[in-house]
């Protein structure tokens, strides 16, 4: 059996792991650097890209683990792996994640603002930014939802908690290169977007398949920047038109087409979620 948490208030243990986590990060990531320079290793973005992916998964899951040991007092499978019995959760989350770029890109299109280009593909390349996207989605769904949501949940009512966790979200985005008020709120509703299976059901695996498709449809697949980021793609773009229509630089995310697709996914999955989780909870 569980014991009680070491630190009652849920939010206060959420501050406490930000001051640590966010130090951690800061720590690892100069000291990273240091060795790359001393051991002569590139230090071109690419490779720092995908270093720096690497050492904050480790971190992620070096700082929900210290903290769910010493604070929670709970086992991390507790904080929403089971796998058994959510795999509509699972397929829902991949799914959305695709038609929503699908649709984005599709309206782009039909606008004659975009264009596709085929390339030869460096499939290791793409192999690569697959596992680094896979890293990326698992690292920050146990942070943001395993971990910081899932304490918030436990002090406040559902919605100030996921409102609360989306609003961390977006802001650890915010050195994201090219980086805008639009891209932030983007984000935020993305974060909210990707919470609201859990706090029906306390469970990752939603978020996760949902967070991976979205960023690999819309890079490697689709050709679009990802938060910023230029990824290896398997099909080039010509994109014209308003920043504030194509996402610009940023990728997507910085379009309002972005704002109204992930609103309206999210209205509708909250909705449905309610409804199957009230009447079926798993919690």
């Amino acid at each position: 059996m569980d014991s009680s948490p070491a630190i009652k208030k849920g939010w206060l243990r959420v501050i406490l792991f930000l001051v640590f986590y966010i130090l951690l990060t800061l720590f690892g990531s100069a000291m990273i650097g240091i060795l790359f320079i001393i051991a002569g290793l590139p230090t071109t973005d690419s490779a720092m890209f995908y270093g720096g992916t690497v050492l904050i998964f480790l971190f992620s899951f070096l700082s929900v683990w210290v903290f769910r040991k010493a604070f929670d007092r709970k086992t991390m499978s507790s904080l929403g792996f089971q796998w058994k019995g959510y795999s509509a959760e699972r397929n829902i989350g991949f799914v959305t994640g695709i038609l929503a770029i699908t649709f984005i890109a599709t309206i782009l299109w039909a606008m004659q603002l975009l264009q596709w280009f085929t390339v030869s593909i460096n499939w290791w390349d793409i192999l690569q930014v697959t596992f680094v996207l896979i890293l990326v989605s698992f690292s920050e769904e146990l942070v943001f939802r395993g971990y910081i949501l899932n304490n918030l949940l436990q002090s406040m009512p559902k919605m100030p908690a996921l409102l609360v966790s989306a609003i961390l979200f977006a802001g650890f985005h915010t050195l994201n290169p090219d980086m805008s008020l639009l891209s932030f709120l983007n984000i935020f509703i993305a974060g909210m977007l990707m919470g609201v299976n859990y706090i029906f059901s306390r469970n990752l695996w939603f978020s996760i398949y949902f967070h991976f498709s979205w960023n690999f449809f819309q890079g490697p697949v689709l050709g679009f920047e990802v938060s910023g980021l230029d990824l290896p793609v398997m099909l080039e773009q010509n994109l014209r038109g308003s920043n504030l229509l194509t996402g610009g630089a940023f990728g997507l995310e910085a379009s309002w087409l972005a704002t109204f697709t992930l609103s309206l996914t999210c209205i509708l999955l909250y909705a449905s979620f309610q409804k199957k989780y009230n009447g079926n909870p798993h919690v």
